[in-house]
């Protein structure tokens, strides 16, 4: 029932595999996936995994996917399905649909294997993992965990975004978008179900224009948290929140942290907030990490180490829980990064 075989040797890793799919209990075409799933009232247990090259991949398998203990566990809520992407050309000449592998990677945002998704049959996560030590059972609680945690939430929203959708113009459609927003402050910043709340949340700008309701305000602090950036909600942010009482300008700042990729996209992202670090953050969790972030930036890319202390100083003066973080910016202001 294994899918793939691993052997230790004095020189490393050897891979005797098969390709993931193979296995009668997973499926490595995701539609044939989603058509079971909806057949059966099931959700989808997506394995993104390197069958012939993934030692991480490897280990997850043949300590875990292969085992009867985690596959009785999990038949009665999912639809197992192996998406794999090997390397020797035998392999990959057998995966039902490459292109619709990759195309489902980029859906995802999967940038590393073994990436586990726990998803409706709608194609919804709720649920995302990898490898973790410990065995089935130890497995099996952790996925237990991330449906307990996830699929209600997402749940909700679904139920939240179909109410928006059906309710007609008026204080009918902004009491719907009202629990809309509600949810998009309560997930986790950039979750998929933030995400699929983004256009009903834009629809505030327009349907509350001057804020007299509230809800543009809390539309643009919604779409930070769903990694949503842009100059014009960042100005929005600024004017409606221009002391950062409502925490909107720091969600911003820490969605447009999020998309820097080169040195005068950090130079703008750090005058922004040199501006914020002038006020009180609402979050201070959020406050440290866009100061720890800035400090890491300034050390290494941008190689500024009076800048890099100015905003390891910011940092520790917040302070966090994480003592490793905590530990970098002592480094950084000692002078040891």
């Amino acid at each position: 029932m294994q899918k793939n075989i691993v052997a230790l040797t004095l020189g490393g890793l050897v891979l005797l595999s098969t390709p993931a799919w193979s296995s009668e209990n997973w499926i490595g075409d995701f539609d044939k996936a989603v058509e079971i799933a909806k057949k059966e009232n099931k959700d989808l247990l997506v394995d993104f995994t390197g069958s012939d090259w993934c030692g991480w991949c490897i280990k997850l398998d043949n300590e875990v996917f292969s085992h009867e203990e985690f596959l009785s566990a999990v038949e009665s809520d999912y639809v197992l399905v192996a998406l794999d992407f090997p390397r020797k050309e035998e392999n990959i000449a057998k995966v039902p649909n490459m292109e619709r592998n990759r195309a489902l990677q980029t859906k995802y945002g999967v940038r590393g294997f073994p990436t586990v998704l726990l998803m409706n049959s709608d194609g919804l996560v709720y649920g995302k993992t990898g490898y973790k030590a410990g065995g089935p059972e130890v497995y099996v609680e952790h996925l237990n965990g991330l449906r307990k945690t996830g699929r209600a939430p997402l749940m909700k929203a679904q139920e939240a975004l179909a109410k928006f959708e059906k309710a007609e113009e008026g204080e009918a459609k902004l009491t719907a978008l009202d629990e809309v927003l509600k949810i998009m402050a309560e997930v986790d910043f950039g979750s998929p179900m933030a995400k699929m709340l983004v256009d009903s949340a834009r629809s505030a700008l327009e349907l509350d224009p001057d804020n007299a309701k509230g809800l543009k305000l809390r539309a643009v602090i919604g779409l930070a948290n769903a990694n949503e950036y842009s100059d014009d909600l960042l100005a929005l942010a600024k004017s409606l929140d221009p002391k950062n009482e409502a925490g909107a300008l720091e969600g911003q700042i820490h969605a447009m942290f999020q998309g820097v990729g080169d040195e005068p996209g950090a130079r703008k992202a750090l005058a922004e907030l040199d501006a914020l670090n002038a006020m009180q953050f609402k979050d201070k969790d959020k406050g440290f990490l866009l100061n720890y972030t800035a400090a890491n930036w300034a050390a290494r890319p941008l190689a500024d180490s009076e800048l890099a202390k100015k905003y390891a100083a910011v940092a520790k003066e917040i302070g966090n829980a994480d003592g490793l973080r905590v530990q970098e910016m002592d480094a950084i202001l000692s002078g040891d990064i």
